[in-house]
């Protein structure tokens, strides 16, 4: 299948568990729902078990598959925190930061260089970002002492940073280890639901409380843990087929889908302002990204 399509889906896949994610937050705490969406979402993936061999796997990937799913474990938390306490069309923009983030950290880490069209998209994406914060009677520099000293603002950037490791981790694995997108499905949903389960057995929530807490979002949950289940496979299956950083480019534009019907959904201010900011976000991305393989 064409890994466009693939990526086109996932992204379609993921608006939509976004929207109805904020939803559930409305009525559960970001640790009681992440924990109660990544345990039905283990029980759904459950059948992986029987159709491939989970244990067909070397040491090596394994060590890599359980570091990049708590990072990603911790970065989903994080997001579902944020978006907890921020509008949808605040919140989500600011994940499609990613590809500057890699970057970024690509210049002391792996010692690459930066050409004058990707110093130009990290500087679209920072007008962008500014723009989903700024208001009329704010001055200049308000904006940006709000993404630094908010710490619902700080927990989307951490989120970032903990994804785009985790993204490259997902083209090492299927790539360099040939590892199966339903391998790295089933143990990734395991350690998320373990990681979070921990989380609430020390933050003392019986599982009882949970479960009478959020009977009645169990609808949205159930259609949260398939949407989510759907976004990754065929977001891994696209990876399969093209470049990392291309698949994440498309799958971004997942931000702008969520931003403008969430945004309709749950009566955001300044929508048109922070959709023209998650524009120029998603855009920037597709010019920082196009030489990465």
């Amino acid at each position: 299948m064409n890994w466009f399509l693939l990526a086109s889906c996932s992204a379609l896949l993921s608006a939509s568990a976004a929207v109805t994610q904020k939803k559930v937050l409305f009525r559960l705490h970001a640790l009681e729902f992440s924990f109660l969406v990544s345990f039905v979402i283990l029980i759904f993936s459950s059948f992986i078990f029987f159709l491939t061999d989970v244990t067909a796997i070397s040491s090596a990937a394994l060590i890599i598959l359980i570091a990049k799913s708590i990072l990603g474990g911790v970065a989903f938390l994080l997001v579902m925190m944020s978006l907890e306490h921020n509008q949808i069309s605040s919140a989500l923009p600011l994940l499609g930061t990613t590809p500057a983030a890699a970057a970024l950290l690509a210049l002391p880490i792996l010692g690459e260089t930066l050409q004058r069209l990707e110093w130009l998209g990290i500087g679209l994406m920072v007008a962008g970002t500014y723009m989903l914060e700024k208001r009329p009677a704010q001055r200049f520099f308000q904006p940006f002492k709000n993404f630094f000293l908010q710490k619902n603002y700080i927990y989307i950037f951490c989120a970032v940073g903990l994804f785009a490791i985790s993204s490259i981790a997902d083209k090492s694995l299927l790539s360099g280890y040939n590892t199966s997108p339903l391998v790295i499905l089933f143990y990734q949903h395991l350690i998320y639901c373990l990681m979070l389960g921990s989380m609430v057995f020390i933050r003392r929530i019986s599982f009882a409380d949970l479960v009478s807490k959020g009977q009645n979002q169990f609808p949205f949950i159930l259609i949260i843990a398939v949407l989510t289940i759907a976004y990754r496979f065929t977001q891994l299956g696209a990876a399969q087929l093209a470049p990392i950083a291309l698949v994440l480019a498309v799958k971004r534009t997942s931000i702008l889908y969520a931003s403008f019907f969430g945004g309709k959904l749950f009566s955001d201010e300044r929508l048109p302002q922070k959709l023209i900011g998650g524009a120029l976000i998603i855009a920037s991305g597709f010019i920082i990204l196009r030489n990465v393989g």
